[in-house]
Parts: structure tokens; C-alpha cells; sequence
């Protein structure tokens, strides 16, 4: 098997040499226009995975020094874009490789002085493996060389003449289609419908004043029974079937984020806003992913912070009780991390599923640490069990917990507990600006949606507005990678419905933080802080 780039060219008199033994290799031939041929495809999987469908491997050299690595660590698509367009980042400008740009004809003239002819099939080549533009001249060190088998570069060139004409899965010339993955029936089932609802009324809404520059939203939805397996069917059908989805947009997961989320990152569909409680999680998370609304791991920063400074005089000892599952492992060491941050003495996390005896244990064990706050997050049962056998100990540490899986049942706690029971909310009602909530009556009242589920819809609602904004700013040339682009520049965006948001290449969540309510139990009602706990 023939290798390119299987010795060190350089620059200067091999430059030659490196065009003509390229130029050999390759040959000419305008692809067809549907669909990409078995060469093509070959050539999509070089220049977006790095490897070669093949059995021959490839490799990048990287640096002054030609360090060696496979090439899947150094994907053409990773800088240069999916489109092949090249975007900033970091310091480094990769290039624009569209084969329309390479080859025109008036050639170009780069910002550091460097310039060259138009490019060809053998000096494109030539750059790949011997890291060299058409007049000779050494490429930035910034762009690896490539080693890979003749093959492997003819099919890697012969898809670099497609990509600037591939269109996304889910893309058309005339419409955008969005998944949606919610549950079918049960107990979510209502919830479901209110999400699906909501999209599709805003939807209709763009596509009435002319969609997304000439392109229609359209909203795919898959429904299946709330078991993680027919979710995994679902998100499947999403990705597979039609020809995909470009995007998801507000999917229901129920649990089931470790089976669901990879199927889109793994399709590269941008994954916008899933309804969960561990948005941000370090294991879940992807690069494509993008939460509105801190998760448990956030809120849990915010309660251990409000505790520290918002609580006069702020706690002495704290401890965090979690579930045993491994899903709250973020959470717990989220609390330990800001509790270091904060200032408090380390926080003690224990486990605790239930059961009085170990109830018992958990209550002795605080109480004789001398606990101050308790940071909760599981099962209210378990918290009311809890509670009942610290109030027969006359023990009432400050208890904080997330609001989403608190409830009205904390109204029922002893009286020993007034004013010491603290609930983080990643959003209220108050964050409608009175603008948005026009716009949100409007829309209920011109779709006819249903009046339950409010705070559901105006999450989708939310998430809706921020997908529009993302399609619109990647303009006309829409692709996945354009899309998250640009809502990774999106900060401060006002949807007039949730709190601001603010993304970036290294911020998934858009707004990290939670407002904080203290339970008024004699008043039977939460009372606002009108404290918003930000950590950032």
C-alpha cells in the first residue's frame, strides 16, 4: 500500500517533487450530483472522524517537532469546520478549504504576507502531506501534516470538492426539520403535549413571517412509552429515519439522558434544551448540548453559596444528604467544591436511600458533628422521615434544597423549621419581563394552548426563541456546526421569558445560578429573597 507523506518532506526544492508524486495520485471527474459516491463517503469519514473505513491508518504530525498521533485526535472538521469554512478560535484562524475558495483563480494573499496561485488537486495534496502551499511556501505550524495511504487521500480530496455542497442532516433548501422526543402517555404525558404544543405555535409563528431566510420550521416528533429503552427507540428514529433531524430541540428524557443524549451527539445534532434535572452533568454533558437552566449541580452551588453569604451568621458545619445513585455524584461534588469556594468548613456527604434505622444512624451522626446546614436532595419521603426524627432530637439544622423536587410538601414540616428552609429555583415567574409575558398570552390565546403546564411552556417557549436566534445568526449557509457557533456567541439573550442567557465554547448552561425562596410554614407560602445566586 502506497502511503502520502510517508517521509518528512520539506519545504523549498522538494515542493516540486511533493506536487508532481501528489498529482499522480489523483484524479479528475466532477462526483454526481445526488449523493455522495463510495469514494465521497470514504472521504466524509477521513475529513470528519480522522480515520479510514479502510484498514490502513492515519496519521497527524503535529509542531516543529512532528509530533506523532493518530488522526482521529487531529480532525480536518475540528478546525476547519463541518462545512469547511475554518472559524476563529483560540488564537488560531483555520482556513476556509471549500473547494470553491482554494481554486479561485486570482489566487491569495494571506494577512501575515504570505501568497500563493490558486490551489489544485496536486497542490491540495501537497498541503495535506507535505504541509506546503502552490508557491512552496511552509504552512502555518498550526496545520498538522497528514500520513495516509493513496487511497485515503484521493477520497479525502474527492469529498473536499462536495463539502461546501453537502447540506446537513435535516436540511433542505426549503426547510429546517427540528426533532422532539416526549413522552407518549403516563404521567408525562400531559407534559409532554403542552411542549409539543408550544414548539409547534411558535413555530407557525416564524414560518408565517417567513421562516428562517426562506426555510420552514418543521417539527418532528417522536413519542414512546417513558421506559429508557422506548425512549432509546425514539431519539433513534429522530437520527435515522427521513434523513434526520438537523436539531433537537426541548426533548422530554425522563431519566433516561445515559441512553438518549448520546444518540444525538453521536449524529451531531445540536441538542437544545432537554427537559431534566442534571443539566450540566459532567458525564452527560456534550459539545453539543446546550441547557437554558442550571441543573441540581448548579442549584447545589447555589444553595451552598447562599448559605455562606446570604445566612447571618452563615453555618459552621455543613452536610449533604444524596441519593445512592451515581447521578447525583456531580451534585455531591459540586457542594464539596463550593463549599470550599464559599469559605464553609468541608461538607460532609453522606448516602441515604431510606429506612429508619438508617435514618436513625444519618440524624445521630449530624447531630453530633454539630451540623448547622443540611443541603437535601432525594426523595421527600425520605426528607419527611427525616425531619420528624431530627424534631424528637430537638435538632433543626438549616435545610436547603432544590424547589423542583421539594414541592408543597415542605409546608408540612415541623415549626422548628420556620424560616430555615431555603429552596433554589432556576427560574420564577417574575422572570417574565412584562413584554414577554404579552407575547406568551398571545401566543396561549392564539393557539388555543391548553392552561395547564404554564411554567412548562414557558421553558419551551424560551428554548424555542433561542433556537430561531441561533438558525438566524448562522445565516444563510446554515450547517450544525454554523448553528452551534452561534450559540455558543449568544450573551445576555433576553428570550423576555426566562432569566438572561449567556453560552460560550466552554459554557453549556445559560443561566448558572437559581433564585432562592425561604418557607414561611406558619403563613403556609414561600417567601422570595429577591436573591438571585450567581456562579459563574
Amino acid at each position: 500500500m502506497r502511503r502520502a507523506g510517508a517521509g518528512l518532506l520539506r519545504t523549498g526544492r522538494r515542493a516540486a517533487l511533493a506536487a508532481s508524486l501528489v498529482a499522480s495520485w489523483l484524479s479528475g471527474g466532477a462526483a454526481g450530483a445526488a449523493g455522495l459516491s463510495p469514494e465521497e463517503e470514504r472521504g466524509r469519514q477521513i475529513y470528519h472522524q480522522g480515520t479510514s473505513p479502510g484498514d490502513s491508518p492515519i496519521f497527524a504530525y503535529v509542531g516543529r517537532e512532528n509530533v506523532r498521533m493518530p488522526g482521529q485526535f487531529l480532525v480536518c472538521a475540528s478546525c476547519h469546520g463541518e462545512d469547511g469554512l475554518g472559524r476563529p478560535e483560540g488564537g488560531v484562524e483555520p482556513s476556509n478549504v471549500t473547494w470553491s475558495y482554494l481554486t479561485k483563480t486570482y489566487g491569495h494573499a494571506h494577512q501575515n504576507g504570505r501568497r500563493h496561485p490558486a490551489f489544485t488537486e496536486a497542490s491540495v495534496a501537497a498541503a495535506i502531506v507535505a504541509q506546503i502551499d502552490p508557491a512552496g511556501n511552509a504552512l502555518d505550524p498550526a496545520m498538522p501534516r497528514y500520513e495516509m495511504s493513496a487511497e485515503d487521500l484521493a477520497a479525502l480530496l474527492a469529498y473536499m470538492k462536495r463539502l461546501e455542497f453537502q447540506l446537513d442532516p435535516g436540511l433542505s433548501e426549503t426547510a429546517i426539520r427540528i426533532g422532539t422526543l416526549l413522552p407518549k402517555s403516563g404521567a408525562y404525558g400531559a407534559l409532554g403535549e403542552a411542549v409539543e404544543a408550544t414548539i409547534r405555535a411558535y413555530f407557525e409563528e416564524v414560518n408565517a413571517a417567513g421562516g428562517i431566510f426562506g426555510r420552514r420550521l418543521e417539527l418532528v416528533v417522536a413519542r414512546g412509552a417513558e421506559e429508557p429503552a422506548a425512549l432509546t427507540v425514539g431519539a433513534r428514529r429522530l437520527v435515522e429515519e427521513d434523513g434526520g433531524v438537523f436539531a433537537v430541540l426541548g426533548a422530554v428524557t425522563l431519566g433516561a439522558e445515559r441512553d438518549v443524549w448520546p444518540i444525538f451527539e453521536g449524529a451531531g445534532a445540536p441538542n437544545i434544551d432537554p427537559f431534566t434535572l442534571f443539566a450540566g452533568h459532567g458525564e452527560l454533558a456534550g459539545d453539543r448540548t446546550f441547557f437554558l437552566l442550571a441543573g441540581l449541580p448548579g442549584q447545589a452551588r447555589a444553595l451552598v453559596e447562599y448559605s455562606a453569604k446570604h445566612v447571618a451568621p452563615p453555618p459552621g458545619a455543613v452536610a449533604a444528604i444524596l441519593p445512592p445513585a451515581t447521578l447525583y455524584d456531580d451534585v455531591a461534588m459540586a457542594i464539596e467544591d463550593q463549599a470550599r469556594r464559599s469559605g464553609l468548613a468541608g461538607a460532609k456527604v453522606l448516602r441515604l436511600a431510606g429506612g429508619r434505622g438508617a435514618i436513625e444512624q444519618v440524624v445521630t451522626e449530624m447531630r453530633g458533628a454539630g451540623i448547622e446546614a443540611l443541603y437535601f436532595f432525594g426523595d421527600m419521603a425520605v426528607l419527611g422521615d427525616l425531619i420528624a426524627e431530627a424534631a424528637a432530637r430537638n435538632w433543626s439544622p438549616r435545610l436547603l434544597l432544590p424547589g423542583q423536587t421539594a414541592g408543597p410538601a415542605v409546608l408540612g414540616l415541623p415549626d422548628a423549621f420556620d424560616g430555615r428552609i431555603h429552596l433554589a429555583y432556576p427560574n420564577l415567574p417574575e422572570d417574565q419581563s412584562s413584554q414577554g409575558r404579552e407575547e406568551f398570552q398571545a401566543l396561549r390565546i392564539r393557539h388555543g394552548l391548553a392552561p395547564q403546564y404554564l411554567a412548562t411552556q414557558i421553558r419551551a417557549l424560551a428554548a424555542a426563541k433561542v433556537l430561531v436566534e441561533g438558525l438566524r445568526r448562522a445565516g444563510r449557509s446554515l450547517s450544525r456546526s454554523a448553528l452551534v457557533a452561534a450559540l455558543e456567541g449568544l450573551a445576555k439573550f433576553d428570550t423576555g421569558q426566562l432569566p438572561p442567557l449567556s453560552f460560550g465554547s466552554n459554557r453549556r448552561i445559560g443561566a448558572r445560578g437559581a433564585h432562592i425562596l425561604t418557607v414561611d410554614l406558619r403563613a403556609g407560602r414561600f417567601r422570595p429573597e429577591e436573591v438571585w445566586v450567581n456562579v459563574d
